[in-house]
């Protein structure tokens, strides 16, 4: 016998980096929705009543702010997410993977900030 060695099969582990990205892209697109909703939200409550035009400016200005800012951090943790998925690649390739739970952290903490910014506006925005 010679030097036959079998590799190992990964592609389980290969579909589910793949399946794990593409879970992180989905959250993306929705937090770059949740944005763009974000920026025209005032449009909405100015129609509906609930915001007199003197105070339309400042609205304006703020939901802006809010809406680039979650779409920014959509597309940080896009980026992030493609670099997690590249290194997983990789040492599954090589036949060894350490999770990471950074991104999960990250994404959390994003999140929650946000939220309550969000809450902390609409709070503001109805008094």
């Amino acid at each position: 016998m010679g030097n036959d060695e079998v590799k190992p099969d990964r592609s389980q582990q290969h579909l589910a980096n793949q399946r794990t990205f593409l879970a992180w892209l989905r959250t993306s697109v929705v937090l770059i929705g949740l944005g763009f909703i974000m920026v025209k939200f005032d449009v909405f409550l100015k129609e509906l009543g609930f915001v007199s035009t003197s105070l339309q400016d400042s609205a304006d200005h703020t939901s802006l702010l809010l809406g680039i800012g979650i779409i920014m951090f959509s597309v940080i943790l896009l980026v992030y997410a493609l670099k997690n998925y590249l290194v997983g690649y990789r040492e599954i390739t090589a036949g060894f993977h350490t999770p990471r739970n950074s991104i999960i952290y990250v994404s959390t903490i994003g999140v929650v900030v946000f939220s309550g910014m969000m809450i902390i506006y609409l709070i503001l925005r109805t008094i």
